[in-house]
């Protein structure tokens, strides 16, 4: 290759990008014959462990100069594709388009998929029970500010099971028709990107007014509105609605993450590197809660997360929400999950899933192409 012209190297990429199309139709008729299977034995189009396993392989494959965050990018939109063969997936989240919500279920299930926007986590919950989506997605924590409440208290009330996970970075601009941020005499923003600003925006913004949204999307939409109006949104909301970046990543800490969990009905099947999500509550007396713990621990399970929570249902009485590794029916985790359900008032297992890595986060501004730009 090297000493060709600008043109002969053009001429190879078509031959390359034409060889490509080829053998994408050629996948996608043998996914084609996979629906057919699927459908008369009654399987899921969905099937997370094996997305992941495909995309896992392939990265380890990859020779280079390709990416690993690149090539997971591309198969996430040809697995998106040939689901979509198979079987449009809805998905519901919560909305509007071009919240971190959205960028999240993007970032999970691609462009192919059916988006359902909806205005509260109930009613992303709710469309999921009542079948008018086939997934769901909704964040469960957050970095510095932990785990989100009402997901928690909607995951112990509805039979839903937790099939994915994926971690997004939270990377708020300040967005504007203004020219500059002298200009801004509004800003509109959700109450969780103020808290996460606050420092930035006591520096810069301290002659503006400071309205509350339901969502970045929505404060977005507010300032596109008003010619002095400025919102703290991502950048593809921004560009969604004609607003420009007056300010990029001006959030106090660095690295700030939001989790975000898939919801379904289907068990997974295990991929190696598994993560199980268990709920429960235990009675009002010293030491029950070691107890619990002290099974995992003798089994050798690595707990990777743990929060209380108050039962909406039951005044007085916690919840417990634990994350552990290792998949629910590998023998070792279904006898530790077993034990510790004996030493609990109410035990439930919300699913296990292939895990992703918190310390490598989907960043929508260096993976542009996840999300059409």
């Amino acid at each position: 290759m090297k000493g060709q012209s600008l043109e002969e190297l053009r001429r190879g990429i078509d031959a390359l990008d034409q060889e490509i199309l080829d053998r994408l139709n050629r996948r996608m008729r043998l996914v084609e014959q996979i629906g057919r299977i699927k459908a008369e034995k009654g399987l899921d189009t969905f099937d997370p462990g094996r997305e992941e396993a495909v995309c896992r392989r392939l990265v380890e494959a990859s020779p280079g100069p390709l990416p690993a965050e690149s090539v997971r990018a591309i198969y996430r939109e040809i697995l998106a594709a040939s689901r979509k063969l198979q079987q449009p997936l809805k998905v519901a989240f919560l909305g509007p388009e071009w919240t971190y919500s959205h960028l999240a279920a993007l970032s999970v299930f691609g462009h192919s998929a059916h988006y359902l926007p909806q205005s509260a986590l109930v009613d992303v919950f709710d469309h999921l029970s009542k079948g008018l989506a086939r997934v769901a997605v909704v964040p469960i924590e957050n970095s510095l500010e932990g785990g989100i409440g009402q997901t928690m208290d909607l995951l112990y009330e509805r039979p839903v099971r937790v099939v994915g996970e994926c971690y997004l970075e939270v990377a708020h601009c300040l967005c504007s028709r203004a020219s500059d941020p002298g200009s801004v005499r509004k800003l509109y923003a959700h109450p969780h990107a103020l808290g996460q600003c606050r420092r930035w925006i006591s520096e810069h913004l301290r002659h503006a007014e400071i309205y509350e949204c339901a969502s970045t999307a929505q404060a977005a939409r507010q300032a596109a509105s008003e010619a002095s109006g400025a919102a703290l949104c991502n950048v593809k909301a921004a560009e969604n609605y004609g607003l420009s970046v007056l300010a990029e990543r001006v959030e106090d800490h660095a690295g700030n993450t939001t989790r975000f969990i898939v919801l379904g009905f289907e068990e997974n099947s295990p991929t190696g590197d598994d993560k199980t999500s268990i709920l429960f509550a235990v009675a009002d007396k010293p030491g029950a809660l070691y107890r619990v713990l002290e099974v995992l621990t003798q089994h050798g399970l690595n707990m990777t997360r743990i929060e209380s929570r108050p039962n909406r249902l039951h005044p007085w009485q916690y919840l417990f929400f634990a994350d552990i590794g290792g998949y629910e029916r590998d023998e070792r985790v279904r006898a530790a999950l077993e034990e510790a359900a004996s030493r609990t008032t109410f035990f439930k297992i919300l699913g296990s899933y292939p895990r992703a890595n918190p310390r490598h986060p989907i960043r929508f501004d260096l993976e542009r192409s996840r999300f059409g730009g």
